[in-house]
């Protein structure tokens, strides 16, 4: 499909022969998806417009709750990776009225601003070490990855700063999930960014997908020690550090810690403390019934001295999400 803005977009094959776009956070209509002025303004009416619903009737209120699209508590992976793509990307896919209303919803423009913003992160950690390590392979560990746009969107930030860095290596991203259809539509993006003419043309890049449960975090320590000499990133965009406990967090990070080099990074978001969280984002997840974690920059912390991982550095995003980089003590 080509766009007014004169790129092209890329679709991939889902479940039944469904064509959804490969999210490309480069892309005109992706940048064109986010206005933070309109966020912020929108974080700050967001805890009377809340209040305003309580007071509504309770058939209202269940309505509400339903078009809010929650599965088991929280937001499945893909219906994320939907409103991720925002109103430019997903125009033409067909929808259900509950998610053609939620991706146009100014409140989900977190998600991609998330998004955004946590893949130049990410970027930036890895080309100093792409450049300095010529030798070395490189190995994403992507936690909770549903379709692992975090990774994909890295990897076409790299691509576009330096090509070359991508030449004549491995790279592989390891999509660690409970869930298959996530990880399968990663595949099947991956498929069509390897195609002539595309962005990752010639590189030698696998994606798998690893059916894990973070409970059981030993699964990642083996991974890593069969990468041990390769540039490892661990990351965790809306996974283990909003819904996990303490006990499935220190366990990662410490089978993590076990084998992988001494230069890996680990990555994720969390959302900011009870106390300091925006009121209207807090009412609205205890009000549709989210099970997140409001665990912090503090709680992290606190977290972090039962493993051998400290703090590199952190970034906020609107009383809401929290973005950080751990490095080894």
């Amino acid at each position: 499909m080509s766009t007014n803005q004169s790129q092209q977009v890329l679709y991939a094959v889902f479940e039944n022969d469904i064509q959804l776009p490969v999210l490309d956070i480069t892309h005109p209509l992706f940048k064109a998806s986010i206005d933070e002025q309109a966020y912020h303004l929108n974080c700050q009416k967001s805890a009377r417009s809340i209040e305003s619903l309580k007071k509504m009737p309770g058939f209202i209120q269940n309505i509400f709750v339903k078009m809010s699209n929650v599965d088991n508590s929280f937001l499945s992976g893909m219906r994320t990776m939907l409103y991720k793509l925002g109103p430019g990307l997903s125009r033409g896919i067909k929808m259900g009225f509950r998610d053609k209303w939620a991706v146009k919803q100014t409140s989900f423009m977190g998600l991609r601003i998330r998004l955004r913003d946590l893949c130049h992160c990410q970027s930036q950690i890895l080309l100093p070490l792409l450049k300095q390590f010529p030798e070395r392979n490189l190995c994403f560990f992507n936690i909770a990855g549903g379709a692992a746009t975090d990774s994909l969107n890295t990897l076409i930030l790299i691509q576009e700063s330096d090509p070359e860095l991508l030449n004549g290596r491995k790279i592989e991203i390891n999509i660690l999930d409970i869930d298959t259809y996530g990880p399968n539509f990663a595949k099947r993006c991956m498929e069509v960014l390897k195609q002539p003419g595309e962005r990752f043309e010639g590189l030698d890049i696998t994606l798998n997908i690893i059916q894990y449960d973070w409970s059981q975090a030993e699964t990642l320590q083996k991974m890593s020690l069969e990468r041990s000499n390769w540039i490892q990133l661990c990351s965790s965009e809306g996974g283990l550090f909003e819904y996990g406990s303490d006990a499935d967090i220190i366990a990662n990070l410490n089978h993590f810690y076990a084998n992988s080099p001494v230069d890996a990074r680990v990555t994720g978001s969390l959302i900011f403390e009870r106390e300091h969280v925006n009121k209207g984002y807090l009412g609205f997840t205890e009000f549709i019934g989210v099970q997140i974690r409001y665990l912090g920059v503090e709680g992290l912390q606190r977290i972090l001295t039962e493993t051998s991982w400290v703090m590199e550095e952190y970034h906020e995003i609107d009383t809401i999400y929290t973005l950080f980089v751990l490095k080894k003590a």
